[in-house]
């Protein structure tokens, strides 16, 4: 019997010291992955919070009213790339990098919720005296823009959400429990993040069409993946508490609000879109046939034209359908 024990208690020594070692060649890969800092952004400029942070940012367009974009989770202002330029040629549009994201600041303290985006997105507006404006937000951005336009209704002109993934963003409690291991989450996150085949994989899954050129485009606006801190804000991300009022808010968000979403999202379904739509009192919801998580890259001139009939440009919405 103590035979027994004492070889099990070897495999379990054995095994663990295994763990540990390969816990420890994944961090040190992540920090030789991790090489560039927010000044290494090639264009914009940053504004500096009240916590300190600083938030990224590019704008586009000199008249119009306004319009903030908001990516999605691991995204940043690049992923607007095939929208902006076009919306500046009627509006001032400004392309915003989240906290932890992109080219901003990376925030280890577990501080990040949708009620702290919100409140950046405001001191940001603040920081330009845009005393109101249009969000538009792709997926977690989408929950940003219905969290500020729920404690700000003020400020909100109208809602573009592109994949809003409002009540996706709820993060459940084991997983932030277990985000505060030491060593270990970050490990796996970074396995994630530095892994080829893995961020192929999550590609292949975003697009509802294959298109290769495509998909490296978008790869190449994720080398902000590889800023200092974000395997660690990350990290941080899941041991945050869920601040957000969106589970008893949506149906008292008056903004009129464009949901646009692709039959193809695996991410945020279709299903999920339309029944957000149906809660927001004056929600309307636009579906793309054959577009994945991102029809804002798959189709931009389509959402662009839909973008300017919503806002009353006049487009005409039938000739955006696919």
């Amino acid at each position: 019997m103590l035979k027994k024990i004492f070889k099990g208690a070897i495999s379990i020594a054995g095994l663990s010291a295994v763990a540990a070692g390969a816990t420890m060649l994944i961090n040190r890969r992540i920090d030789r992955w991790e090489t560039f800092a927010p000044d290494d952004a090639p264009d914009g400029d940053f504004v500096t919070l009240s916590d300190g942070a600083r938030m990224h940012y590019v704008q586009h367009g000199s008249e119009g009213d306004a319009i903030i974009l908001i990516h999605g989770l691991l995204g940043s202002t690049h992923e607007w790339f095939r929208n902006i330029d076009v919306l500046a040629q009627r509006y001032r549009v400004w392309a915003i990098d989240l906290i932890g994201f992109g080219y901003s600041s990376r925030v280890t303290d577990p501080t990040y919720s949708l009620k702290y985006y919100a409140n950046a997105l405001r001191e940001f507006m603040d920081a330009h005296n845009i005393a109101r404006a249009t969000i538009a937000g792709h997926s977690m951005g989408g929950a940003v823009a219905l969290e500020f336009a729920h404690a700000h209704p003020a400020r909100t002109h109208k809602l573009i959400l592109i994949a809003p993934a409002a009540f996706l963003a709820k993060i459940p409690p084991a997983i932030r429990v277990a985000a505060q291991v030491p060593f270990i989450p970050r490990a796996l996150i970074g396995l994630g993040m530095t892994s080829a085949p893995a961020r192929a994989l999550a590609w292949r899954n975003v697009f509802g069409v294959r298109d290769q050129v495509l998909m490296d485009c978008v790869s190449n606006g994720l080398r902000t993946v590889r800023l200092k801190g974000t395997a660690d804000a990350m990290v941080a991300m899941l041991a945050s508490p869920h601040a957000s009022d969106l589970t008893r808010g949506i149906e008292l968000i008056a903004a009129p609000a464009l949901v646009l979403s692709g039959a193809r999202d695996v991410t945020v379904p279709n299903w999920y879109c339309r029944a957000l739509a149906r809660k927001l009192p004056q929600g309307e919801i636009f579906t793309f046939k054959h577009a994945g998580h991102l029809p804002h890259v798959e189709f931009p001139d389509q959402v662009n034209r839909l973008i300017f009939e919503f806002l009353g440009d006049g487009a005409e919405r039938d000739e955006a359908r696919v």
